[in-house]
């Protein structure tokens, strides 16, 4: 199999054009309940209505199951009919521009063929789960559609930069702020010409890393399989592909996701930190000002900060959530399933230190472990390797929204 990416234009369902900051949406499960009432209640053109469409019947389908799923794609062609979505004329790619302070991410949305990541030219840092995996692939089977792109990233190639200079000095298809303060800007690209040069240049880079999607594109590998077996003497089908959004490197911010424990068991305060320096250096720290780096875990417990360092026996195939669960949460807490033991909660970076602190003076945790972002080169040496991370290793921006460009799986 040739190891080169193929991707391809397509015809993208977009919200038009003086209602697409009311369409596009976060992903549904960062809402809380309330968010997502308020959302449903006042807002009648958010994307939200589509991934849930009987929110307000006496009676709602159960989610997951395969009425729901009916429901949302026949919500979603409802949309089309009103007029919130209208499908381009012309298969088109999409420069997609996020951005807010400290993050300015660029990158093409694309159709990306299933067989890249089959081959491995897409590489994977985080293992999913087969239910996952089947329940998503019904998903978009029913439904018909990806309303979201898969965030890949890649090595960033001088000759694409430019080219993103370029195409950001013309008039955008779409600038708009949401209200959690980003700005969202978007120009779609029919001339042919740079459609085979980005197709070029997509065609010559030798891998790409899913930061964000793992179950989805994995679903949708599923999907192409499972409508390939049912044409397989077809050339290629519009379900040989999946939506993705892929940028450079340069434009990924990855956050550190840190560990928070509700209690220590048998052991006290005392005990656990002497347990600790019996397996690595530990140290106080006067004040806390800056994120620990690669090799190095800072502790908060009992009002008192602490920085746990094995800088000299890590390396960058072993992350440092993997270390500190073998090497502290496993032997001395007994915890033997992070993602699944009660007593381990999981904090993006993004949610501040001084909320995290606050959660273990107040006794809702007994203590919280600081992790460091995940650098870009030791996701890539883990999934050039075929390893994978921890649960909750990496928190990643750029968020991508819903319902801003709907990549239609072909004919069902």
């Amino acid at each position: 199999m040739i190891n080169m990416a193929r991707i391809n234009p397509f015809r993208a369902f977009r919200p038009a054009p003086d209602k697409v900051h009311l369409v596009a949406s976060r992903s549904y499960v960062s809402y809380d309940d309330e968010q997502l009432k308020d959302k449903l209640t006042n807002n009648p053109f958010t994307f939200i209505h589509v991934i849930n469409p009987d929110y307000d019947e006496p009676m709602p389908s159960r989610d997951g199951s395969h009425k729901r799923f009916e429901k949302v794609k026949d919500k979603f062609y409802s949309f089309v009919e009103e007029g919130i979505f209208v499908q381009d004329e012309t298969p088109s790619f999409y420069i997609y521009r996020q951005i807010k302070e400290g993050l300015d991410s660029i990158g093409v949305i694309a159709g990306v063929h299933s067989d890249d990541y089959r081959s491995g030219h897409i590489k994977i840092h985080e293992q999913t789960l087969e239910a996952r995996e089947k329940l998503f692939c019904d998903y978009l089977d029913i439904t018909n559609f990806n309303a979201e792109p898969i965030l890949l990233c890649h090595e960033d190639i001088p000759s694409l930069n430019e080219f993103y200079q370029e195409v950001m000095k013309r008039d955008t298809t779409y600038d708009f702020s949401t209200t959690d303060q980003l700005e969202h800007q978007l120009w779609q690209l029919t001339d042919q010409q740079e459609i085979d040069f980005i197709q070029e240049v997509f065609g010559n880079i030798p891998s790409m890393y899913i930061a964000d999607g793992h179950h989805r594109s994995a679903s949708s590998v599923l999907l192409a399989e499972k409508r390939r077996a049912n044409q397989p003497t077809a050339e290629d089908l519009i379900s040989d592909f999946f939506m993705a959004l892929m940028i450079p490197a340069s434009g990924l911010v990855i956050h550190g996701y840190h560990r928070l424990v509700s209690d220590l068991g048998s052991i006290s305060n005392a005990e656990f930190i002497e347990a600790i320096g019996k397996r690595v250096s530990i140290q106080k720290l006067g004040h806390k000002d800056i994120l620990p780096k690669v090799g190095t875990i800072d502790l908060y417990l009992d009002s008192t900060w602490y920085r746990l360092d094995f800088s000299e026996e890590i390396h960058l195939e072993l992350p440092d959530a993997a270390w500190l669960t073998q090497e502290i949460l496993r032997p001395i807490l007994g915890v033997q399933d992070v993602r699944n033991d009660p007593r381990i909660s999981f904090e993006p970076e993004t949610t501040g230190l001084d909320s995290i602190a606050q959660k273990v003076d107040s006794g809702k945790a007994a203590c919280a472990f600081i992790l460091h972002p995940v650098p870009f080169d030791q996701l890539k040496k883990i999934s050039d390797l075929g390893n994978s991370m921890p649960p909750k290793s990496t928190w990643i921006e750029p968020k991508l929204r819903s319902g801003l460009t709907i990549f239609e799986l072909g004919d069902n």
